[in-house]
């Protein structure tokens, strides 16, 4: 749960250094180094979400195959877990970040994508139960 909250937690700070805090919004200005940056928030959105989601579900879907241990099941659920909120982390904090420093829209909605399919992947014991069989 701690994970989950985290992205919320640093794109809210962001934001409160940007809005009411020491950093100045639009502080980057060159053209070459924003469309740099916009081209690899989309390519992070593009990469990482699906991975994030559907390589997830196919990673977990082949538990079934293996002939583990529960505890060892639990353990590759829980680092597998944490793999995706790490890359729902990336992507929504570099969206807010990029938002800010070039004052530009597009960074804004990288970030409320990440956040919106984020949503999906709310852990909870009973997730935990249905797509592994054990807990």
């Amino acid at each position: 749960m701690i994970g989950w909250f985290a992205g919320y937690v640093v794109s809210g700070v962001i934001s409160i250094l940007y809005e009411w805090g020491p950093l100045e919004k639009g502080s980057l200005t060159d053209v070459r180094t924003i469309y740099i940056l916009q081209v690899v928030a989309v390519v992070l959105a593009l990469a990482l979400i699906p991975l994030a989601l559907r390589g997830f579900k196919k990673m977990i879907d082949r538990l079934d195959e293996k002939d583990w241990e529960e505890d060892r099941i639990a353990r590759f659920y829980m680092t597998c877990s944490w793999l995706r909120l790490l890359a729902f982390f990336i992507v929504m904090v570099f969206g807010m970040l990029l938002y800010y420093l070039i004052d530009d829209s597009l960074g804004l909605y990288v970030a409320v994508i990440a956040a919106v399919c984020s949503m999906f992947c709310f852990p909870t014991k009973a997730a935990i139960e249905s797509e592994t069989g054990i807990y």
